[in-house]
């Protein structure tokens, strides 16, 4: 069985849909696994095809991202919700792949008390991935936490990547207006993505 074999059928197993499966070869004729995509206000390029861990712990998200790999996907997506970062991080390391050649997508779903508080639980999320490296991309994951949240969550995720922790940062399930009201203080301006749900 080949790798893509074996990552569908670990996929048919985790999600028990082959409507997801046939979502996934339906977009594969349109983008390759090498195809990619330059992330505005970035020299960033992200890759076209990732694959999602969501839902997905212990042996089995470490087996499926390593049979992602294999199979030729160079963009794993994580969030500290889905508490799966660490298997992410060491499926990477365990691979035959350079960490410099695989995209990595986290997120952070809500602030700390304060901007330094929540800088902290973006820096173990790095570190969880990969230990004293970066991320490739850094999102809020809702825009949830109202005004003052997601004003902590961006300055605190500009802050990680001005330190080169984070290649690019953005914003999930953002509207037109709360991406407009990051503009009264961010220093990076426009979001580097606005990741969405399609349903």
């Amino acid at each position: 069985m080949s790798p893509l074999q074996r990552l569908s059928a670990l996929s048919n197993q985790l999600i028990g849909s082959s409507k997801v499966q046939n979502r996934a070869y339906t977009m594969s004729s349109q983008f390759t696994l090498q195809s990619t995509l330059a992330l505005p206000n970035s020299s960033v390029k992200i890759p076209a095809l990732g694959f999602g861990v969501y839902q997905s712990h212990g042996p089995t998200c470490k087996k499926s991202c390593l049979t992602a790999l294999e199979a030729g996907y160079r963009h794993i997506d994580s969030a500290q919700y889905y508490a799966n970062e660490q298997l992410v991080g060491d499926a990477v390391k365990e691979s035959n792949v350079d960490r410099k050649d695989v995209f990595i997508t986290t997120k952070i779903l809500s602030p700390g008390k304060d901007e330094e508080e929540t800088y902290q639980s973006l820096v173990e999320s790095v570190n969880k991935i990969d230990e004293g490296g970066y991320v490739d991309l850094f999102l809020i994951h809702s825009p949830s936490s109202g005004p003052q949240g997601r004003k902590t969550m961006w300055t605190a995720l500009e802050r990680l990547h001005k330190e080169g922790k984070a290649k690019a940062i953005g914003v999930s399930n953002f509207g037109k207006g709360q991406i407009e009201e990051l503009k009264t203080f961010a220093k990076v301006w426009p979001p580097h993505v606005n990741q969405i749900e399609v349903c």
